[in-house]
């Protein structure tokens, strides 16, 4: 299944000097494929003379599913998504060969779980066997359940895991409780290529009370057996050897 040039139209008020690509994902009977665009920079008008191919047996045609996502990339490799477009292909048969304009919908953002969130990169070095975790910074830790804590000591600790086993877990050092905290620690772990996909992180916010009691503050979880943001990071970790790859994750308890 081929798509060949596409043409993006972008709204003004869409963040300037960024870098863009099309991610394509075909959703078949027997399997997910992913092709991508290469990154241009982002104009109001985009253009990528590419083609992207998919493998597809003629009978799963008619259950297959293809999604295109826009994403942006900043100079920090924070990558995000600005809208996407889901098409049944049973629907399209009509429209092969025929070009034309579809809107992208803009993803439906989860609501805030009142615990805060967290901005780390993850990049994974496969000449070395290492995963690079960076601890960046968090914000809207404050909740009412929490007054208590601030000024205590926070930190982050990092576990890996490997479908239902802990491989290994760190801890970022420890800073003063503020609602907005920053680290910019690096957590480097060793990892086999052949683990990559089926591993995964937990991520837990701890706050230590005057008594050295700790307190989980939020988490959240990424790999490919999650859904949201949280499973998207992982997948452009995967696509982009050697490349840091920063997003914001919502806590949960």
């Amino acid at each position: 299944l081929c798509f060949p040039a596409m043409h993006g139209r972008m709204s003004r008020d869409q963040d300037a000097g960024c870098h863009c690509h099309v991610l394509g994902t075909l959703v078949s009977k027997s399997s997910i494929a992913d092709a991508q665009t290469e990154l241009k920079k982002k104009v109001l008008h985009s253009l990528w003379e590419e083609i992207l191919r998919f493998p597809l047996v003629e009978e799963e045609m008619s259950e297959g599913t293809l999604t295109f996502t826009l994403r942006n990339c900043d100079k920090f490799s924070r990558h995000s998504i600005v809208g996407e477009l889901k098409m049944s292909l049973a629907n399209m048969e009509e429209s092969f060969g025929v070009a034309q304009w579809e809107c992208l919908k803009i993803p439906e953002k989860k609501p805030s779980t009142g615990h805060g969130e967290v901005l780390l990169s993850i990049s994974y070095l496969p000449a070395a066997n290492r995963l690079l975790v960076v601890i960046i910074k968090a914000k809207n830790l404050h909740s009412k359940q929490l007054k208590d804590l601030l000024g205590n000591d926070v930190s982050v600790k990092v576990t890996l895991r490997h479908q239902s086993l802990k491989l290994k877990k760190k801890q970022t050092k420890c800073v003063k409780h503020k609602i907005n905290p920053v680290w910019n620690e690096m957590i480097l772990f060793e990892l086999p290529p052949e683990l990559l996909r089926a591993s995964g992180m937990e991520l837990e916010m701890l706050s230590q009370d005057g008594g050295g009691q700790s307190h989980v503050l939020g988490k959240c979880s990424l790999g490919l057996h999650i859904t949201g943001t949280e499973r998207n990071h992982w997948e452009e970790m995967l696509r982009n050897p050697r490349r840091q790859i920063a997003m914001w994750h919502q806590l949960h308890m």
